[in-house]
């Protein structure tokens, strides 16, 4: 169960995330990139950002976005510590969101469903 004080802190990452990526971060490999959401650990030290691209014309790479991170983490996590003035800047463990990607297949599921009953 997440404290009030761990949502706030994942709430702020993820917004100044967010700028950081549109603004300051030039890496074509995180372009058109969205921070989801950030989840905190209860200590603080661990944020897990769950990210997805947000135009999803053609296919994109999970791992060359993860690669872009990979080299973006110590600048993000510079400009997070500045911009947020923290004492103790969290750890960054990407991970890619798939709640869209479990959408999306639930609906086609329902979509297929209908037509196999004739209710087109």
């Amino acid at each position: 169960m997440s404290s009030r004080r761990t949502k706030q802190m994942g709430s702020l990452i993820q917004e100044t995330l967010a700028r950081l990526l549109m603004r300051q971060v030039s890496d074509p490999r995180l372009q058109d990139i969205v921070v989801t959401e950030v989840q905190m650990s209860p200590d603080l030290k661990i944020a897990r950002v769950f990210f997805t691209k947000s135009q999803t014309d053609g296919q994109w790479s999970e791992k060359e976005a993860m690669a872009g991170f990979k080299k973006a983490s110590p600048y993000l996590r510079r400009m997070i510590g500045e911009e947020l003035e923290l004492r103790s800047i969290p750890e960054f463990r990407f991970e890619r969101d798939n709640h869209q990607d479990e959408l999306n297949r639930l609906l086609h599921l329902i979509e297929t469903q209908g037509k196999v009953r004739g209710e087109e």
